[in-house]
């Protein structure tokens, strides 16, 4: 680049702006710059791929959006997102750059796979086999189901497909009771069968913005809880047993038409957003209406 502003203003304009204007492009529309079609064994051959460390009191770089909030020390991220990825073939056979060592992308243990904002809209089978990966993350992408095989990945703890085109929960999930965080916002889920009822170990489900009529009387085995979102859907009830369930946090029902809570949600710890719901809170027993809140709780000192 030429630092001399004399020099540069000799340039001719036929030469400058198209060097402004590429730069401006690649600045405010980076995807527009990259190949329709960019695999991952494509990416690798001319970027490092570098697994990051998780440690108290060191930050880690990741893609705007992606979240951190599942780390614990000593895991470990592998972040594809934003880079305009179709496609994840060659992943299992990937050499990645940890603490500056390189190393098989399948010996990193507890990672974090985040492939947020991508072209994506199938996994390679190769995926499967990667029992080191706890959290998948695969949001904003082009995904029309989970795939079945996603249950043969006995390690994972939390699987994230927010935002793809998404109408139903591939029954295979129901199979891998050792889940403990779901989240499928921002789909066109239609159902949700009794078999939810399986994933006893979660604490975190989120099920918002979907079509979802009906929750089975099964919520009522998920007591792990500590969030469930269930805004933004159609539902019109929800079952009395699953009053029972204290969710530690927060249960969001907003923009849902329900007229009335099950009695039980009245001694939950957490609150209950009914935001837009045909709620009335005054018809509410003092006990339930103590529980309406759009705000957390704080979480408690240990």
């Amino acid at each position: 680049m030429v630092n001399d502003s004399r020099a540069f203003n000799q340039k001719s304009t036929k030469v400058g702006l198209p060097r402004i204007f590429g730069f401006l492009a690649a600045v405010l529309f980076p995807m527009a710059l990259l190949p329709a079609e960019l695999t991952l064994e494509a990416y690798a051959r001319s970027h490092v791929l570098t697994v990051q460390s998780v440690a108290s009191g060191s930050e880690v770089s990741l893609d705007p959006g992606d979240q951190t909030n599942n780390f614990k020390d000593g895991d470990k991220i592998l972040s594809l997102s934003g880079k305009g990825l179709s496609a994840l073939d060659g992943i299992a056979k990937l050499r990645v750059m940890d603490q500056g060592h390189e190393v098989a992308l399948a010996d990193v243990k507890r990672l974090h796979l985040f492939m947020n904002r991508n072209a994506i809209d199938k996994l390679p089978p190769e995926l499967f086999a990667l029992h080191n990966v706890i959290f998948l993350y695969a949001n904003y992408n082009r995904f029309e189901a989970i795939p079945a095989q996603i249950a043969e990945m006995h390690g994972l703890q939390g699987i994230y497909f927010t935002a793809n085109q998404l109408t139903f929960i591939t029954p295979e999930v129901f199979n891998m009771n050792q889940l403990r965080k779901l989240q499928v916002s921002k789909n066109r889920i239609t159902e949700l069968p009794a078999a939810i009822g399986n994933l006893t170990e979660l604490i975190h489900l989120n099920l918002s913005n979907n079509a979802i009529p009906v929750v089975p009387d099964s919520f009522a085995r998920l007591t792990k809880l500590r969030v469930c979102d269930l805004s933004d859907n159609k539902i019109s009830r929800l079952p009395d047993g699953f009053g029972e369930v204290r969710i530690l946090y927060q249960l969001r029902v907003r923009d849902n038409p329900l007229t009335e809570l099950p009695a039980g949600f009245g001694e939950m710890p957490g609150t209950i957003d009914i935001t837009g719901t045909r709620i009335e809170p005054n018809s509410l027993s003092p006990r339930l209406r103590a529980r309406i809140g759009t705000e957390k709780p704080a979480k408690a000192k240990r």
